[in-house]
């Protein structure tokens, strides 16, 4: 959340909300945002995806989640929430790079087919996927209605 955070700020993105179960991210990410945080463009909390606080109802032009997903409860149901948050024309991307030891492009493709298949499943229809080359690779599914 700490750089992502402020790289969105940078870009201009309007107003940025962060949320992360963990304190040690939200003080990092705090710390390193501080300046935008006083100004009034980022707001962060501390909460689990399943229990995002009412200030962050939305709508929203795009929601972000990286490496977060294989941790969420129910994750058809949190996703299904989070388009409901979603303004008409906007977009949802996961992103995760597989860490489970011998993680290899094909786990990452394997990783891509079922974020892909939890967002179908949540009601999302246009997806694309990306690809980036690491050591695992990255794959960040982009989604809208």
């Amino acid at each position: 959340m700490t750089s992502l955070c402020r790289q969105l700020v940078r870009s201009g993105a309007g107003h940025v909300y962060g949320v992360d179960h963990s304190a040690v991210m939200l003080r990092q990410a705090s710390r390193r945002n501080a300046a935008a945080i006083r100004a009034g463009r980022v707001t962060l909390v501390r909460a689990p995806v399943d229990q995002l606080p009412a200030s962050f109802d939305g709508p929203f032009d795009a929601i972000l989640a990286v490496n977060s997903l294989g941790f969420w409860p129910a994750p058809v149901d949190q996703l299904t929430e989070l388009r409901r948050r979603l303004t008409p024309q906007g977009r949802i991307a996961i992103a995760s790079q597989p860490r489970c030891p011998g993680a290899t492009a094909d786990t990452a493709r394997a990783a891509a087919t079922g974020v892909e298949d939890l967002l179908r499943s949540a009601g999302f229809t246009r997806m694309t996927t990306e690809t980036l080359a690491l050591s695992p690779p990255v794959i960040c599914v982009l989604a809208s209605e």
